[in-house]
């Protein structure tokens, strides 16, 4: 009765004081829909040129398109059919409009140059306040995505002196005071101490440097925490906004934060005065963890100590691309889960996504299935899931637009409600919405797969209610064995939403044993309804294996099988069998099978056995075993490249001017070798970093490596690299590597213009700084070959954004982040090397 009682006032209050009476949602109910304000909808062409260049403007990825408020009042049905529950849009400030010195604007909305004025790319106050207004009728929430760290490029330092930057748009310096206090120059505002001036700083980490050479404001500093609490209280009180998503968060000191959000008149005072007593504060902790370790997690987690209610999950994220994307062992997702419920407080209230504008989009080098099996998981687990615009209408290019004039549309609108993404991820939606388990419920793992692509079945249950979530992420039909859901035999699991399964009920019985259909997904209700179990009266042992066994050489592997008329030796849960026995269907009948370890990968391995009865249907499963092989290596090509010939294939191209490039594209050996079924290529640079701390260990450098079967036809374009392969050669499969992501394809339906059919599972990668080696380990059953003899491989570098999700640009006069001295038309190869195997 007290909460009521006071609820009720504030609400009189701010009736009498003429704001919105929205009060902050149960957050972790919510759906976000994630927009640029720039990219997704143009309702007012009048602001779309500010400049009397038109340097601002035009239909590329670094200026902006069009894209405004406006805009997105226009599309707001859309938004709502979808059914999200909250729009996170990026900041609508007003923003440095181009900056010279990098041949880039700030149509993003990370570059302020004043932090309580919209836009005039977007329009005005007034119009952003109706914007909040239309979705709150809507009942959608609205998210503003903000930023302490930093604001424009405005203040450029080099050679030990300041300059402000003469080469910005509108202004050489912010509007608004005290961020406009930035020459250095003049004493006065030097010892304002607004910025981490960098000359002065003497001890340089995360939260004192600058980020992308964007000025770093100095947080510790009391007339910067002020103005920052001012600046966002702003969007709250005006605007009636009801949370923030806080940009870089992880380069702000730890001490700034209770300060801003709960100290007097901070977010959090103001946002309750007003009657929204859950303000939602989630931040940007671009954390990328090894598989199997939590470090990201603990981090991640000391952002609830210093006042954050919500956080980006950073790490589930990096397991999603790893698994869903690019094919790796599904027991990356188990501990993940897993981590989840032991490491945070709330899992709940963490915010999941699969991919976002910082990053490549998930259907790069990737498909719909994959994105099906990704978009499931979030929608079926605590957390707040989140759609990056443009996934619905199955987009690839990171920051396309989403009307017909802009960059990447192919010059059409996108904005159809009856594509079949769209009406899966509604579909999705609707069910997480009635579906208070996936919301609020407990994860258990069922089944993971160790080695590789496949089976993930996980149950997600509460007190009243269970779930059981089915996936196979292989490209072919995968086996998951011995499951015990906890429930009784006979239960009956009734399907919600099937991708690639067939639509019925399952009756259980323990352990429970599938094959699943290659990228299928099937998510089910346990019910109360029982039928009975029919038994199958045959059996299956394997005798002579004890888990983890190793083995050097050849071995026979035996067993025994009642009432079999056959028995299959299944190897790692594929389809189809490594070997088959056909039986008399006898009692304790014997059989035996020779397995050859060269027919596998070095490494571990699962054998179980499968036996069939008088029909196909009647199946027993043996226990599984879990085995190592240890396979002796063979020496296929050395290969040496000449030092400094990274200059293109005219011997022209110079790296781009950042500091951070020195010579990481310049190849100078690399070996092949082959162990069983494994190729190990294992490639010498002249420098390896990892300043950009990826996921893999190695930055500045992508290896575009092409792979020619000559027994087969291929094509002679490379995607996205305005080059083809060397005079008669072609290729069939290809690979796409950088430090954060690594993926393989097919020459099926590729060009010169985009990847072909996606192949998992992709590579792994292993560094080696101290002998300036990375190191690739290649199934050969991706390359669809045991023997590579006269097989032909093309390595090429170059280097991408990795917020744009492409190749750097190539121009005559290079830049800040541009290779230098070729046409934009030229091929985006640096170094390259060819090598042939020997027949």
């Amino acid at each position: 009765m007290k909460k009521f009682l006071v609820f009720m006032f504030w609400s009189i209050v701010i009736v009498i004081l003429g704001f919105s009476s929205t009060v902050s949602p149960v957050w972790e109910d919510q759906i976000i829909y994630f927009i640029m304000i720039d990219r997704f909808a143009n309702g007012d062409t009048s602001n779309d040129v500010l400049t009397e260049s038109g340097i601002d403007s035009g239909y590329v990825n670094s200026k902006y398109n069009g894209g405004d408020i406006q805009g997105l009042i226009n599309q707001l049905d859309y938004i709502a059919e979808l059914g999200v529950t909250a729009i996170w849009v990026t900041p609508p400030v007003a923003n440095q409009w181009w900056d010279g010195l990098v041949d880039y604007g700030g149509y993003h909305g990370y570059w302020a140059r004043d932090f309580k004025n919209v836009d005039e790319h977007f329009g005005d106050i007034e119009l952003y306040k109706k914007f909040v207004e239309e979705a709150h009728k809507r009942g959608i929430y609205v998210i503003q995505d903000i930023v302490t760290n930093h604001t424009g490029n405005f203040i450029s330092y080099r050679d030990g002196k300041y300059y402000l930057n003469d080469q910005s748009y509108p202004t050489n310096k912010p509007e608004q005071y005290p961020f406009n206090m930035n020459d250095y120059n003049d004493p006065e505002q030097r010892n304002l101490n607004i910025y981490h001036w960098p000359s002065e700083v003497k001890e340089p980490n995360r939260y004192n440097t600058e980020f992308s050479d964007l000025d770093d404001l100095n947080t510790e500093n009391p007339i910067v925490i002020e103005a920052l609490k001012d600046s966002y209280s702003f969007w709250i009180k005006e605007a009636d906004v009801d949370g923030f998503r806080i940009d870089t968060a992880i380069y702000v000191e730890p001490e700034f934060w209770p300060e801003f959000l709960e100290g007097e008149k901070g977010i959090f005072e103001v946002a309750s005065e007003l009657g929204k007593n859950d303000f939602l504060t989630y931040g940007e902790a671009w954390l990328n963890p090894m598989p199997f370790s939590n470090d990201a997690e603990k981090e991640i987690e000391q952002f609830f100590n210093w006042g954050f209610n919500s956080m980006l999950d950073f790490p589930l994220h990096t397991d999603i691309k790893r698994v869903f994307k690019e094919g790796k062992p599904t027991s990356y997702i188990k501990y993940r889960l897993e981590q989840r419920e032991i490491m945070y407080s709330n899992p709940a209230r963490m915010v999941t996504f699969v991919d976002n504008h910082d990053m490549d989009r998930f259907l790069k080098a990737s498909d719909i299935n994959s994105l099906k099996q990704a978009l499931s998981l979030i929608f079926t687990i605590p957390g707040i899931p989140t759609i990056y615009y443009g996934t619905e209408q199955n987009f690839i290019e990171t920051r396309a637009t989403m009307f017909a004039n802009g960059f990447a549309s192919g010059g059409q609108d996108h904005y159809d409600i009856n594509t079949p993404t769209f009406q899966f991820i509604k579909e999705l939606s609707e069910l997480r919405k009635n579906t208070p388990t996936f919301k609020h419920g407990k994860i258990e793992v069922l089944f993971s797969d160790d080695l590789g692509p496949g089976p993930l079945v996980y149950k997600i249950f509460d007190d009243s209610k269970m779930y059981i979530v089915m996936m196979n992420t292989s490209s072919n039909k995968k086996h998951a064995t011995g499951m015990d859901f906890n429930i009784e035999d006979g239960s009956v699991l009734r399907p919600l939403v099937v991708n690639n399964m067939v639509n019925k009920e399952i009756v259980y019985s323990n352990p429970y044993n599938i094959l699943l259909n290659a990228k299928s997904l099937g998510i089910f209700e346990v019910t109360d309804q029982k039928e009975e179990v029919a038994k199958s009266g045959i059996s299956v042992e394997i005798n002579n294996l004890s888990e983890n066994n190793t083995f050097t050489d050849n071995f026979v592997l035996t067993g025994t099988a009642s009432g079999a008329k056959s028995v299959r030796i299944i190897v790692d849960g594929e389809e189809k069998e490594y070997a088959k026995i056909d039986l008399k269907q006898g009692i304790n009948e014997p059989w035996e099978v020779t397995i050859n370890i060269s027919d596998f990968t070095p490494g571990t391995h699962k054998i179980i056995a499968k036996a069939y009865g008088k029909t196909p249907m009647i199946v027993e499963y043996s226990k599984e075993y879990t085995v190592n092989f240890d396979i002796p290596m063979i020496s296929l090509k050395v290969v040496e490249d000449p030092k400094g010939d990274d200059k293109g294939p005219y011997g022209t191209y110079f790296y781009p001017k950042d500091s951070t490039f020195s010579s990481q594209m310049d190849i100078r050996k690399v070996e092949l070798v082959q162990i069983g079924t494994m190729l190990r290529m294992i490639i010498t640079m002249d420098t390896v970093t990892d300043s950009w701390t990826p996921a893999n260990g190695f930055d500045h450098v992508t290896f575009q490596i092409f792979f020619d079967d000559p027994s087969k036809p291929g094509i002679i374009e490379l995607p996205l690299q305005n080059a083809t392969m060397p005079d008669g050669y072609d290729w069939n499969y290809g690979m796409w590597a950088t430090g954060w992501g690594i993926y393989l394809y097919s020459a099926n339906n590729a060009s010169a213009e985009k990847f072909g059919d996606p192949v998992t599972p992709s590579p792994e990668a292993q560094v080696n700084k101290k002998e300036n080696t990375i190191t690739f380990f290649i199934p050969l059953s991706v390359l669809e070959t045991n023997d590579l003899s006269g097989w032909n491989i093309y390595i090429t570098t170059y280097d991408y954004d990795g917020i744009e999700g492409v190749l750097r640009p190539l121009t005559p006069e290079g830049g800040q982040w541009a290779f230098g001295g070729g046409k934009t038309t030229d091929p985006k190869i640096i170094d390259d090397l060819f090598i042939k195997i020997d027949r």
